[in-house]
């Protein structure tokens, strides 16, 4: 069931992407592909705290991100990296996430990670 739902949000995020007239969908990620320096890597989380559908939930582009790379990095290097500011500065309520990566450029070709599950550890959970 949880995969069904994961892929029909993948299968919409590539659709809304996809329907901008003048933008072309981004790459796949890889954990093998090597991310320029001077990219742009951005972290994107899907809030869904209870279940529910709330305001506050669905994919939100979060405040942490590296604006200007400054040294090679792979894509399973930039997903660790996601993980653990996550975790640390992101809030207690995700349960997905992806890296968007800009190159840098004129072109500025987009390239974006599989989409990760996430659960927060026990000890970081707040009572309810």
């Amino acid at each position: 069931m949880m995969a069904r739902t994961l892929s029909l949000l993948l299968f919409l995020l590539l659709a809304v992407v996809s329907c901008q007239s003048d933008k072309e969908p981004p790459g796949l990620l890889m954990d093998h592909d090597v991310i320029p320096v001077g990219s742009t890597v951005e972290f994107w989380i899907y809030a869904d705290s209870d279940g529910e559908k709330d305001d506050g939930d669905g994919w939100q582009k979060s405040n942490i991100h590296i604006r200007n790379l400054p040294r090679p990095m792979t894509g399973a290097e930039a997903r660790r990296w996601a993980e653990g500011v996550g975790q640390r500065d992101a809030g207690l309520e995700w349960t997905h996430y992806y890296v968007l990566v800009t190159h840098p450029g004129p072109d500025g070709r987009k390239y974006r990670s599989a989409i990760t599950s996430h659960t927060p550890s026990a000890r970081l959970q707040s009572p309810r």
